[in-house]
């Protein structure tokens, strides 16, 4: 069921829900007056303000990709083992 929007000409809103597609183009108004269905933007997803801002900025570098101007410094060595008992494992 979708929920559809009309309004009267006193400016007064109704919403009447029925199956897609199969809204009447009038319906009476609480006022009694016939109220005419309205158009608006349909509501089909709503994003969290983060979800927002990532769609955002992926879509701003799709088509101007930020360039790298240096390759990475090399990655530190990892630390030596504090176990003394890792010196009696065999070697590779």
């Amino acid at each position: 069921m979708v929920n559809y929007l009309y309004r009267c000409p006193d400016r007064h809103e109704s919403t009447a829900a029925a199956a897609m597609g199969s809204a009447p183009d009038r319906i009476d108004c609480a006022c009694g007056r016939p109220a005419a269905r309205a158009y608006t933007a349909p509501l089909i997803s709503r994003l969290s303000v983060g979800q927002t801002r990532a769609a955002d900025t992926a879509a701003a570098t799709a088509d101007h990709p930020n360039v790298v101007g240096a390759v990475p410094p090399a990655r530190a060595a990892a630390p030596a083992p504090a176990d003394p008992r890792h010196a009696l494992l065999p070697r590779p």
